[in-house]
């Protein structure tokens, strides 16, 4: 870079910041034409003479109103830009479409597009701070503009073209872009994914002449490429992730002087760190550097879902009656009742809507059809004919059938006969939420008898 260049700019590219400049500047357009004219006044034998204007360059001036040229060059464009997340999601495993914000703001002196791209970050550290490493691998990843500037990723804003922001001037508010992907079931086939498992993804700009219409784009005129301050040629065609592309490759690229009579462009993005994680962000494995035409961020996705889990215990105490000592000190004989209980769970950082269980019984026990008392047959627990208790932590109890194939349609059914299958529609048996769905530490229960053989 051209040390004419370098004072142009004020300093701008010996710095490497955008900020030396100052955050709040109002700078002018890039390509305006600044013109100057110095103006002397003087005495001659004590009367005042017509004022001379300066003329450019270092020829003499002759007295006369107007008879200077005015000295004009053309201000050159700075291209600095930045990226920053907005939020982080907490999707379930297997959702689709989920969005993470990020905003993109032209803070340099020229109006242009940029094209985007959402990366995944292998390996990277959780920006959200909960220190866990991504681990797993987000389907589908793209990008979307939040064109309505509403905050969510509207169905019109999921489109087919590519992705970019059409233009964007300093003077604009930021852009709003979703990085948008898919979430996977499981992180290492065939393990689930569980709460706090996390996948790291960055939002990648660069800048872009206006695009059209969606047409395609070449990026920043390679001919308007300054060198940048590390060695290398800022990008001025290609759209790349993470490493830099030469737009012209020609030895006069590298002592391009100023033109005062056109507009020039200098790259001025800085390399960003991550405030959370201290890392150095970069677009594709590849570390982020000063004026690569390049800025990203990072976010994440944090996986938020219920865990639970699931027990099934006969009674502590043994057989609930048999037919020889009853109710005192029954022992799991033939014909002997006893209670089981399957206990469900949530410790998670979701709710869990409860569906179905099954449960396919030993060839040894048959399901009692009325859920008994100590007592024994004859006396059930609720009323003839209800096999399964559901309690839930709550306090919601409610009772149904074993009849075969569902036939009252309760929700609840056994293959009937020793060995046979038991099938409880929970949702349907509780009358769906709150009562079959499982908040943090909340739980449910369903006993039912077997009868050994």
């Amino acid at each position: 870079m051209k040390t004419s260049k370098r004072n142009k700019l004020l300093g701008l590219a010996l710095t490497g910041s955008f900020g030396l400049l100052g955050a709040t500047n109002a700078f002018s357009a890039a390509g305006v034409a600044i013109s100057n004219t110095a103006t002397l006044g003087y005495d001659v034998g004590g009367t005042t003479q017509t004022v001379i204007e300066s003329a450019a360059g270092a020829g003499n001036s002759t007295p006369g109103a107007g008879n200077g040229t005015a000295t004009v060059f053309i201000e050159d464009r700075v291209i600095n830009f930045t990226v920053t997340r907005e939020a982080f999601a907490t999707p379930v495993p297997g959702s689709t479409q989920q969005a993470v914000p990020f905003l993109v703001d032209n803070t340099g002196n020229g109006t242009h597009g940029f094209l985007l791209a959402g990366i995944h970050n292998l390996g990277a550290l959780d920006p959200a701070g909960s220190g866990n490493s991504d681990i797993f691998t987000p389907t589908t990843i793209e990008t979307y503009v939040d064109a309505n500037n509403n905050g969510i990723l509207d169905p019109a804003e999921i489109v087919a073209t590519g992705a970019y922001i059409e233009t964007l001037a300093p003077a604009d508010a930021p852009v709003r872009v979703f990085v948008v992907a898919d979430i996977p079931l499981d992180s290492r086939v065939p393990n689930p994914l569980v709460n706090g498992d996390v996948a790291v993804v960055s939002l990648v700009a660069h800048p872009a002449e206006t695009v059209v219409g969606g047409g395609s784009t070449t990026g920043i005129a390679a001919d308007a490429i300054v060198i940048d301050d590390n060695g290398n040629f800022s990008p001025g065609g290609t759209f790349t992730n993470g490493t830099e592309v030469v737009a012209d490759a020609s030895a006069s690229a590298v002592t391009v002087a100023d033109d005062p009579a056109s507009m020039q462009t200098v790259f001025n993005d800085t390399a960003t760190t991550d405030a959370v994680t201290g890392a150095t962000i970069d677009a594709n494995g590849a570390v982020d550097v000063n004026q690569n035409a390049q800025q990203s961020a990072y976010s994440s996705y944090t996986i938020a879902t219920a865990a639970l889990t699931v027990s099934k215990d006969v009674s502590p105490t043994g057989a609930l009656w048999d037919p020889i000592n009853n109710a005192v000190s029954p022992k799991s004989i033939p014909g002997a009742y006893v209670t089981y209980t399957v206990a469900i769970t949530n410790t998670g950082a979701a709710n869990a809507d409860l569906t179905t269980l099954t449960d396919a019984l030993a060839a040894a026990l048959d399901l009692d059809p009325d859920f008994v008392t100590s007592a024994g047959p004859g006396n059930p627990t609720g009323v003839a004919g209800q096999s399964f208790r559901l309690t839930h932590s709550n306090g919601t109890v409610n009772f149904c059938t074993g009849d075969v194939a569902d036939a009252d349609a309760d929700g609840c059914s056994y293959s009937g006969g020793a060995g046979g299958s038991i099938s409880v529609d929970i949702n349907a048996v509780m009358a769906g939420a709150p009562n079959a769905t499982l908040a943090n530490g909340e739980s449910l229960t369903i006993e039912f008898n077997v009868i050994v053989q």
